[in-house]
């Protein structure tokens, strides 16, 4: 019984870690920026963008977690219940050694249950904090996959970050080497419209069409999804 009370918040962990390693993200990306918080500052463009943004993170599931919550108090109720009856019985703990082990298991049970959720919300805190020092600010896709605490985490975060960058008056988020090349040649995935550019103006940006785009202009919508970069 304890081992299937264990079962669903191992699978959290589990799904989650297969879904961040299967879209590029089951790295140890922080939220101090690492090598640099902008793609382009190691392994070029293509080798740090997600292979789709809007998986960053698979939607947070609500009803395992809830699930989860309520067995760590199944756990505890019956380690209540286990010790009322012994103290009842008012009997010493070496004459009954099952019901020792009984409560051991179950508190055990109760503490696997909750580093298991511990270990998944901090995993998906983790790389919402490595996807906004990569992208920025969270795409719409990913912020709706979020629960609503890890939506007011990242106000918070971006809060913070902000005013920390406004009292510096530098912007972490970019890369610590210049790019090498100007220019990117990109394809335009997504139907942008006309849009303005440092030093080239403005493009038509159609799906389909390919373009050469500054360089840091292009990037972030290339980390959105929107362009894809051509080598």
């Amino acid at each position: 019984m304890a081992t299937d009370f264990a079962r669903t918040a191992t699978n959290l962990v589990k799904e989650l870690k297969t879904h961040l390693e299967a879209n590029d993200l089951g790295g140890s990306g922080s939220a101090s920026g690492g090598s640099g918080g902008a793609v382009g500052s190691g392994g070029g463009v293509r080798g740090g963008v997600l292979r789709d943004p809007g998986q960053a993170l698979p939607a947070y599931k609500e009803d395992e977690v809830s699930k989860s919550a309520r067995e760590v108090q199944e756990h505890y109720d019956s380690v209540v219940a286990i010790l009322g009856a012994f103290r009842e019985e008012n009997r010493e703990w070496d004459t009954r050694p099952e019901v020792a082990s009984s409560v051991l298991i179950h508190h055990q049970s109760l503490l696997r249950n909750k580093r298991l959720l511990l270990a998944y919300q901090n995993l998906r805190l983790e790389r919402i904090k490595a996807f906004r020092w990569k992208c920025g600010r969270l795409p719409r896709a990913t912020q709706d996959k979020l629960s609503p605490p890890e939506r007011d985490f990242v106000k918070s975060y971006e809060r913070i970050l902000n005013s920390y960058q406004k009292q510096c008056r530098v912007d972490l988020t970019v890369g610590f080497f210049p790019p090498g090349e100007n220019l990117l040649k990109v394809r335009v995935t997504e139907d942008l419209g006309v849009m303005e550019f440092d030093y080239i103006g403005e493009a038509d940006l159609q799906v389909g069409t390919v373009h050469l785009l500054p360089h840091e202009e292009a990037e972030r919508l290339i980390i959105e999804g929107k362009l894809e970069h051509l080598a």
